[in-house]
């Protein structure tokens, strides 16, 4: 469970910052005190994907069962009756501790705003159409936008205004004395998106966000275009560049900063206090450092710019070059330094996460694997080979601390591969998949999660499930793979036990309480964020602890809308690139403006 521990202890010290935060919201905070009742408000028990459906995919909504054995898809202005059909027969879900069926109303095609109605109750509305996640693919990208450091931001569309955060990291200090820096050393650590809920730029979440969203670019090229992403006062498009491009470019020229002269990178900039909720981007005065040393964020810094210089090649040739002269200078330091770093220091965790690990491997295929793909060298192909043993593996979802499903996708996608080790990598990688796919058609909401999978994250973990189901479907095309992936968008917008939409801004029953200090110091709620969700694992924070032992509570209900519920209810960019990645296959441009996307 380590990988979803990650902030827990450093962040303790925020149980006692909210007292302080009830008074600086604009709207009421909940805490532990009332958190179950929060938890256990009325639920219709008719769960739909509040985005709603594309026309020609699946379309399925799960109804707790009472008994009724029918159901009817109505007009949402009219109430007229435009589908009706059966429900499926009634199963346990052990996750939800429900009773369960399905509506399978897949047939109705005809673009509208509906309900699902079953006996008396109906659901929140719906859409169907052909592009009905455009505005919260359009939401998850401008989320990156709104979390930029030391750029003034007027935003007519949330009503954020900021002055430009944290003009301090012009000078950062360096936090440790090397042999390449002194202690107190000054750096240029200014750009990039801050993480999450606090303010604090990592390495290691920038790496992995920034290459989701240049894969969702390199694969469907033609579902971006300049100006989409209707950029506020103080964002500059940098010209040539779709606006998607323009805003991880922001995030590739934030690391770069952090290379150090042997091809390694610094960890992490941030303060050595977690601010208080009253603090706004602007107001935090607290000095920044540059703390650590990680080889596994390294290498995924390297990973990520190896992308970078396919996808910027097109329209920038000199910067793509630049990109993979960097990566390339990553493979050099992690050759000469075999063994795995995670340098600390004393006091660098006491205001941000650490994002610790203590290994590398998985870290250093995913690097090897796009290094390869980029650029056809075959001594990134004989490293695969030397690591087979775990490169060939069965992997899992892949996370910060494990990128092994990357590496292998990469290696997979490359040209001229070797046709032995790509078959080994195949099949694990598509017996994976189909795992997923299983898990999917099993459980009764169409969610890729296991009770396990249910920790710190869990939303993001579905997510990154459904990505990978997509690039199985690249390498071995099979429609049931692009309906398990769009499966994971209906859990994410709300066919969920809770019937809540995990991400803001979005659907009928959106979180209202993130764990964002953006939000609390301003008032402006920024749509597109993706929160943690349901946490079943005790200890992820003081009111998500008190919540569980206050009764049984069903694992995937395990969820709290509420400010200090930091490990069911923060956002961080890396939980919203899988989304941002999915949305991006399923959602053509649109034309929307300033005024249509509030």
């Amino acid at each position: 469970m380590k990988s979803y521990k990650m902030k827990r202890l450093a962040r303790l010290v925020l149980a006692g910052t909210a007292l302080a935060a009830s008074c600086l919201t604009a709207a009421p905070v909940t805490f532990a005190a009332d958190a179950a009742a929060a938890a256990a408000a009325p639920e219709a028990g008719l769960h739909v994907d509040q985005v709603g459906y594309l026309t020609g995919h699946e379309k399925k909504a799960v109804v707790k069962d009472s008994g009724e054995t029918a159901f009817s898809i109505v007009d949402a202005a009219t109430g007229a009756t435009v589908y009706e059909g059966k429900l499926s027969a009634a199963k346990l879900d052990a996750l939800s501790g429900e009773r369960l069926r399905q509506a399978d109303f897949s047939a109705l095609r005809k673009a509208g705003t509906y309900r699902l109605k079953v006996g008396a109750q109906t659901s929140y509305p719906f859409a169907i159409g052909d592009n009905v996640y455009a505005k919260p693919a359009v939401y998850a990208w401008r989320s990156y936008t709104l979390a930029r450091s030391n750029t003034p931001i007027d935003d007519p569309v949330t009503g954020l205004r900021l002055a430009g955060g944290h003009p301090q990291d012009k000078a950062a200090e360096v936090y440790f004395t090397d042999a390449l820096n002194k202690k107190g050393d000054k750096l240029d650590a200014t750009g990039g998106w801050y993480d999450a809920g606090d303010y604090g730029k990592y390495m290691t979440t920038a790496a992995i966000a920034s290459a989701q969203l240049l894969m969702a670019y390199e694969e469907e090229p033609g579902h971006f275009r300049a100006g989409q992403l209707v950029f506020p006062k103080g964002v500059k498009a940098e010209k040539g560049l779709p606006d998607a491009l323009s805003e991880v470019k922001f995030e590739l020229d934030w690391m770069q900063k952090l290379q150090r002269k042997d091809g390694s990178t610094f960890h992490k900039v941030a303060g050595m206090q977690w601010p208080g909720f009253d603090k706004s981007p602007d107001t935090d005065t607290q000095p920044r450092f540059v703390f650590g040393n990680c080889s596994s964020s390294s290498a995924m810094y390297g990973a990520s710019l190896a992308i970078g210089a396919r996808v910027y090649a097109p329209f920038d040739a000199r910067y793509a070059r630049q990109l993979r002269k960097n990566a390339e200078r990553v493979w050099s330091y992690l050759e000469q330094h075999p063994e795995p770093l995670y340098r600390t220091d004393e006091g660098q965790e006491s205001g941000s996460g650490p994002y610790n690990k203590a290994t590398d491997l998985e870290e250093r295929i995913w690097l090897a694997a796009e290094m390869f793909r980029t650029t056809g060298d075959k001594k990134y192909e004989a490293y695969l080979k030397k690591v087979s043993d775990r490169f060939t593996q069965k992997p899992g979802f892949y996370t910060w601390d494990n990128c092994l499903a990357l590496g292998q996708y990469a290696y997979l996608s490359a040209a001229g591969a070797d046709p032995l080790l790509t078959g080994q990598v195949r099949r694990a990688f598509l017996g994976y998949a189909d795992e997923l796919l299983a898990k999917t058609e099993k459980d009764p909401f169409g969610c890729a999660l296991s009770a396990e999978e249910y920790t710190w994250a869990s939303t993001k973990n579905a997510l990154t499930e459904g990505s990978l189901l997509l690039m199985a479907n690249r390498i071995a095309p099979k429609p049931a793979y692009v309906e398990g992936a769009l499966s994971q968008l209906h859990y994410l917008f709300g066919r969920n036990s809770l019937d809540k939409c995990f991400m803001t801004g979005v659907g009928s029953n959106m979180p209202l309480h993130p764990h964002n200090r953006i939000h609390e110091s301003t008032g402006a709620y920024v749509p597109g964020l993706v929160v943690g969700g349901p946490n079943h694992v005790s200890g992820g924070d003081p009111d998500q602890t008190k919540y569980l032992e206050s009764g049984k509570i069903p694992i995937a209900k395990s969820y709290l809308d509420v400010l200090m519920s930091w490990s069911t209810n923060e956002y961080a960019i890396d939980y919203i690139a899988p989304a941002a990645y999915l949305l991006s296959y399923f959602a053509e441009p649109a034309a929307f403006t300033a005024d249509t996307l509030k």
